[in-house]
């Protein structure tokens, strides 16, 4: 068998999402499949943040990312187009695709795969228009990660009727029945999908290292009667991830005990500071980690995990929401913690819901908060049960698993 990976629009890195949950997962499920063949190709546009970020110090990216994937190859394919097309309308999605599509063409060809794995909208159209137009039997898997036409509407303020919204949807309609795999990353993603007509949907969740975070036997409890809460990841006005959300959170739990918040993020923490002034100095801690075994230290001192999130505005927000899982999640769950979840955001909730893994609450009222639903948990000694959950749901050994029985199933 012979597998390509194919990003498209993206900037490959060494470090990041592209690391963990592209190249990470592809080489971990290469190691379960060692009598295949596996081939990595990233369609990137000749205007990209690594040209702005790294600049020429970009190309040591590059050469890393070779580093890491071995003996698989690793080709790039030029995209005529700079990088912010990716968030297209119906005049430049063309655009991220004109000549680039040739080169594919001559790649895939010459490589002859059976399964074709698409991150992205743009990468399964690609790979779908090539098929179509060249006649080559590969088999699609259509693996967009989020609801790509509902994402550009919200951020170019798109309304439903809106022309460029619409031809958004009709592509997704075509990637969706054409394709011969749907990936989602949620359960309410894959429920989405199959509301969308999919031609077949499968929920493969996000990957990680969960054996990393395992909380193991030199947990550190905590003291007294002081309730550990904590929250990592990006808090920051222009994200969906709100500091006051956050802060309202806290005042609602603060009051059912001794209390005490830390927050573990790269984002501005003098701004953090100013949005939790109210809250005494020792009562809340605002720190970063660099490492995977920095994060596990801080996480041992967690009782509880939170994600906050937003209140969505509109039925497009809802909608995206209701689709997040978020990595955070994944890694309360395999650090054992129990976790608190808006209920906005879906894909997280619906987990926590299904094997009874925290409290899921409304932003508006609050009223699945009280003392008992959280000294319930706090002492319910499942830090170990959690933890192998999240290896069983989230392990990349396990999506490899996943990945190969997707893979199989189309040849």
């Amino acid at each position: 068998m012979k597998v390509v990976y194919l990003t498209w629009g993206e900037t490959p890195r060494s470090y990041g999402v592209y690391n963990s949950q592209v190249i990470g997962q592809f080489i971990e499920t290469k190691k379960n499949m060692r009598d295949a063949d596996f081939f990595f190709i990233a369609g990137l546009p000749i205007i990209h943040s690594g040209l702005i970020r790294e600049k020429w110090r970009y190309k040591e990216e590059l050469l890393k990312i070779k580093i890491r994937l071995g003996k698989i190859p690793f080709y790039r394919i030029p995209i005529f187009a700079p990088q912010n097309f990716v968030n297209s309308s119906k005049v430049t999605f063309l655009l991220m695709h004109f000549l680039s599509n040739i080169i594919l063409k001559k790649k895939l060809k010459d490589i002859q795969p059976d399964v074709v794995h698409c991150r992205s909208y743009h990468a399964a159209f690609a790979a779908l228009k090539v098929r179509e137009k060249y006649r080559l039997n590969y088999k699609i898997v259509f693996d967009g990660r989020g609801l790509y036409p509902e994402e550009v509407a919200l951020k170019k303020n798109y309304s439903d009727s809106n022309s460029n919204y619409l031809f958004l949807k009709q592509i997704e309609n075509e990637l969706l029945s054409k394709c011969d795999v749907s990936v989602a990353v949620s359960d309410t993603m894959q429920e989405h999908y199959l509301r969308l007509k999919a031609k077949k949907a499968i929920c493969v969740y996000l990957s990680s290292s969960t054996s990393r975070l395992r909380p193991g036997h030199e947990r550190i409890i905590r003291e007294g009667d002081t309730i550990n809460y904590g929250y990592v990841g990006a808090l920051s006005d222009d994200t969906w991830h709100n500091p006051h959300e956050l802060l309202s959170l806290y005042n609602k739990i603060r009051v059912f005990g001794k209390s005490k918040l830390t927050i573990v993020t790269t984002s501005n923490h003098e701004a953090i500071r100013k949005c939790f002034a109210d809250i005494p100095d020792d009562e809340i801690n605002i720190t970063s980690t660099k490492t995977e075994e920095e994060l596990k230290q801080v996480l041992k001192t967690f009782n509880f995990g939170l994600m906050s999130y937003f209140k969505p505005q509109s039925k497009r927000e809802v909608l995206l929401g209701n689709m997040v899982l978020a990595v955070k999640i994944v890694e309360y769950l395999a650090a054992g913690l129990p976790i608190i979840v808006n209920r906005y955001c879906g894909g997280a909730g619906t987990i926590i819901k299904k094997y009874n893994l925290g409290i899921v609450y409304d932003p508006e009222t609050f009223q699945e908060i009280n003392s008992k639903s959280i000294t319930g948990f706090v002492n319910d000694d499942k830090f170990e049960e959690r933890s192998n959950l999240a290896k069983e749901l989230f392990d990349y050994e396990v999506n490899a698993r996943n990945y190969k029985r997707i893979y199989k199933s189309l040849i």
